[in-house]
């Protein structure tokens, strides 16, 4: 049902009225035809955003009769992407609000227009809102005019420097792709005739470098016949409104190659000749492609306006190199006046600096003197920026003094070989000075040398032999920061001035060997007696060593020995014997064996750099709750008290083990070396981009001369016969370097003997962007898989039947040999699933045996795991070439064998 207050649109065959006025029909046929001849899209909407009333330019933009629009939405009339943009200021006039805008929009049939849109409100009696009255007027040419000049005076102003070509190039090509074409190129002709693209951009910079790639391996032959080739050959510039494929397949090596030019999606492009004075130096290339705009003869005269302010920009540049080359040959003539007259004051100055260069190595009586008269006085006297003297010290050849080079190129040549390819070596192998006159004669000698060492400073050098008798002992070296000619008269001065240094060198090489034999046989006293102490240093902290280690080893095997011979005893003499304690004992000193062992493998394996730390991001606070755990045992057996201080969300990025590992070692030393009843305190903080970790004792504390050692290797604060405190002296070492593997650093605070101590932890923290991984599980579990026929192969028959009890209790089939020849005749009887292969067996080694069993077809698919005591990496990788499928290292822990036989049931 149509409103009665909304104009419709007129229809045709309109009446009179009985007066002879106009009927309402008529008046809107005629405004209808009134409206018909605007260029603008005028249109009534109404509330509902149908269309009411639309002129004869919807027909033109949108191709269908204007009657068939009306009734229909905004939305279905001009498209989706249009509607999303026009959509808030409907909302706007429908309420009330009047519109006048100007937008970019993507219309369903037209195309991309930018256009001007007035919405005027319909208001009715009571002042609600009907609908709307819309004028839409295309104002595209007008912008791209626009749009067209302020490129043009950017590219004005971007090319105002003096530029050289290519970057001229680039600069246009990267403001064109900004507003002007979505792909911008510069081609030009090379001396063969092919043709290269110079520059190639788009506005986005990946796409532009990978069609760079493209092009630099595609080669555009001189025969190819494309509208490229017409236009550098001096062709007028072309338009291209649609691109056809002939174009790419004219400059196409293969299909392939066509697909990829014809991927980039160019439909449309304009060509324009860049001239020099003579020729044609380049093309530019504007095309479109992401946008859809199909470029119309007025692009092209835009594009040929812009080659001409590059023609404008390139001929300045032309000019500027012209004044420039004049302004140096100007410089040129100049400098060489000075330099004629500088020649004849040297002249002068040569014989002067000579006398008193002569003087003054009279009165030097050591090597370092002699140096430093030649290289301060002979590079002033030889008018030298720099100089340096070099002498032979055995096979090899040191820099006694170096004046006005950098630091690091004088570091760098502080130690040379006789065999380096080195100006200043050479007249110590030959005896005969180097003349370099110029940076291009030292290039063409000395190629590396040049390249690498010699400074932007340096235009020549010389190189003189020092010769005692005729044999080099040594080379004065003199730097100059302008090319010399070095002709007959300065080469006369410059070697005189080399055979005074010489002879200086010698006097003082007499001397100072006098000097150094009396100062070698007082060295050679203080050495045997610093090695005399050292020795007897290192002799006395071996033996403690091995006396820790022995008391520390029989500590836990003597329990492990007592609950041997209990379970010994026969089930009838049980008494009140309680196994499960017994287990429980030699459980707790095995892993007391293992824990020493480990930490000793863990200081070797820190010191050969060959620990690597698993990272991940987690909490401190959590790592230190588990490493309370780990030592509340002790802690209740010490009867101490434990104050705790733990900021909570101190994150750190490391290996959560480790650091576990650094808080147990500082709480056990904390808690042994403090008497029963004292107090251990653990707090943990941010501190200054650190996570702080502190742990104070009331124990014995650590004197002044042993706090700087107490880091060191088997280092101890108090050594006792009884050794209460226990430990091999080697977790404050694994605390320190364990440290520094994360970056961190470690102190240790003590006011003396008795007085406790206080260790600090400092490791950096993380970011705060995830959160800290769970910790581990440490519950040992159990085999989820059936029933697999295994293999021991031990020599070690205890170590052999300890694994065999184990897999029999979760339901396995075991057989057992103690060689090599047995468990390859085994392996052929049972046909084992999974194989635990002791790798040093006597007579065939286990690496022997692997290859043979994976030579036998039966046992090709059997799962074999090597079980050794060494568990380097070495190992590992040699046991992995050798054939084996993991590498377990003794003693094997139940929870590493009950997965490792999950990991192999699937093979079985």
């Amino acid at each position: 049902m149509q409103r009665p207050d909304v104009p419709t649109t007129a229809q045709p065959g309109g009446s009179m009225t009985e007066g002879g006025e106009p009927s309402a029909t008529l008046e809107a046929e005629q405004i209808q035809l009134l409206l018909d001849a605007l260029p603008a899209l005028i249109s009534y909407i109404d509330d509902e955003e149908r269309y009411r009333i639309v002129n004869r330019a919807y027909e033109r933009w949108f191709g269908e009769d204007r009657a068939s629009l009306a009734g229909r939405t905004v939305r279905e009339v001009i498209g989706d992407s249009a509607y999303a943009a026009v959509k808030p200021r409907i909302d706007a006039v429908l309420g009330g609000q009047p519109q006048d805008f100007e937008s970019r929009l993507v219309y369903r049939r037209s195309g991309r227009r930018h256009v001007r849109i007035q919405y005027i409100p319909h208001f009715g009696a009571s002042g609600e809102v009907h609908g709307f009255f819309t004028l839409v007027a295309d104002i595209s040419e007008q912008k791209r005019a626009e749009e067209a000049r302020r490129f043009l005076a950017d590219v004005t102003a971007l090319l105002d420097p003096v530029l050289d070509r290519d970057t001229s190039y680039r600069r246009v090509a990267e403001l064109a792709v900004t507003s002007v074409a979505d792909w911008c190129s510069v081609h030009t002709i090379e001396p063969d005739g092919a043709l290269r693209a110079r520059v190639i951009a788009h506005a986005d910079p990946a796409r532009a470098e990978a069609v760079s790639r493209l092009a630099q391996r595609s080669r555009i032959p001189p025969e190819a016949e494309t509208p490229l080739h017409e236009v550098l050959h001096g062709g007028p510039g072309r338009l291209l409104s649609e691109i056809p494929d002939s174009v790419f397949a004219g400059v196409a090596r293969d299909a392939e190659h066509f697909a990829a030019l014809r991927a980039l999606g160019c439909h449309s492009a304009v060509i324009v000749p860049i001239r020099g004075e003579e020729c044609v130096l380049a093309a530019l290339t504007l095309a479109s492609a992401e946008s859809g705009r199909t470029y119309t003869a007025a692009d092209l005269a835009f594009a040929e306006e812009l080659a001409q302010c590059i023609q404008v920009a390139l001929q300045r540049m032309r000019l500027y190199d012209m004044a420039r080359d004049a302004e140096a040959e100007a410089r040129r003539r100049f400098l060489a006046e000075q330099e004629a007259r500088r020649a004849a004051e040297r002249a002068a100055q040569r014989m002067a600096g000579l006398q008193r260069i002569t003087a003054a190595l009279a009165d030097a009586l050591t090597g370092e003197a002699v140096a430093e008269v030649a290289v301060d006085q002979g590079a002033a006297a030889a008018g030298a920026y720099a100089g340096s003297i070099v002498v032979t010290a055995g096979d090899a050849i040191e820099c006694l003094k170096a004046v006005g080079y950098e630091p690091e190129t004088v570091e760098r040549f502080r130690r040379m070989a006789v065999s380096d390819g080195l100006p200043l070596v050479e007249p110590l192998r030959t005896g005969a000075p180097v003349w370099l006159r110029t940076r291009k004669e030292c290039a063409a000698r000395y190629p590396d040398f040049t390249a690498t060492a010699l400074t932007s400073t340096t235009a020549s050098l010389c190189c003189l032999p020092l010769l005692v008798q005729e044999r080099p002992i040594g080379a004065l070296g003199l730097s100059f920061a302008e090319p010399r000619p070095f002709d007959h008269e300065e080469q006369e001065f410059l070697l005189a001035l080399s055979r005074q240094c010489a002879q200086a060198l010698e006097r003082a090489r007499l001397h100072e060997e006098r000097a150094a034999i009396i100062e070698r046989e007082r060295r050679v006293a203080l050495e045997n007696a610093r090695l005399y102490r050292e020795a007897h240093e290192a002799d006395r902290r071996k033996d403690e060593f091995i006396a820790m280690l022995s008391h520390e080893l029989r500590n836990p095997l003597a329990p492990i020995t007592t609950g041997l011979e209990l379970l010994r005893m026969s089930t009838g003499d049980r008494g009140d014997r309680d196994d499960s304690q017994i287990l429980a004992t030699l459980e707790r000193q095995v892993k007391t064996i293992v824990r020493l062992v480990d930490d000793l493998l863990d200081v070797s394996r820190i010191t050969r750099g060959k620990i690597e730390l698993k990272r991940e991001r987690f909490d401190v606070g959590a790592v230190v709750e588990t490493a309370i755990e780990s030592v509340r045992t002790l802690l209740a057996q010490r009867r101490h008290e434990l104050v705790l201080s733990v900021e909570p969300g101190v994150l750190v990025h490391g290996d959560r083990v480790r650091i576990e590992q650094i808080v147990v070692n500082l709480l056990t030393n904390a808690i042994k070396y403090t008497n029963p009843g004292g107090r251990v305190s653990l707090s943990c903080a941010a501190s200054g981009g650190d996570a702080w970790i502190r742990v104070t004792d009331t124990g014995v504390g650590i004197s002044a001369e042993l706090l700087p050692r107490v880091f060191e290797p088997f280092m101890q604060a108090r050594r006792t016969l009884d050794r209460s405190q226990g430990g091999l002296g080697v977790g404050l070492t694994l605390v320190k370097r364990l440290t520094e593997l994360h970056g961190g650093r470690v102190e240790a605070v003590s006011a003396g003997p008795g007085e406790g101590t206080a260790i600090s932890v400092w490791l950096p923290l993380a970011g705060a962007s995830a959160e800290s991984a769970a910790a581990p599980s440490t519950e040992i579990p159990r085999s989820g898989a059936g029933a697999l026929r295994v293999l021991l192969v031990d020599d070690n028959v205890d170590a052999a039947e300890g694994l065999r009890r184990i897999l029999l209790l979760h339901g396995h089939t075991v057989a057992m040999a103690h060689d090599g020849p047995a468990a390859l005749e085994a392996a052929r009887a049972s046909k084992p699933e999974l194989v635990l292969l002791d790798i040093g067996l006597p007579g065939m080694d286990g690496y022997e045996v692997v290859r043979r069993l994976r030579a036998e077809p039966e046992l090709r698919g059997s799962y074999i795991a090597a079980v050794s005591g060494y568990g380097q990496d070495q190992d590992r990788r040699r046991s992995r070439e050798a054939g084996f499928d993991a590498h377990l290292t003794k003693p094997v822990a139940t929870a590493q064998l009950l997965a490792l036989v999950a990991e192999a049931a699937p093979r079985g």
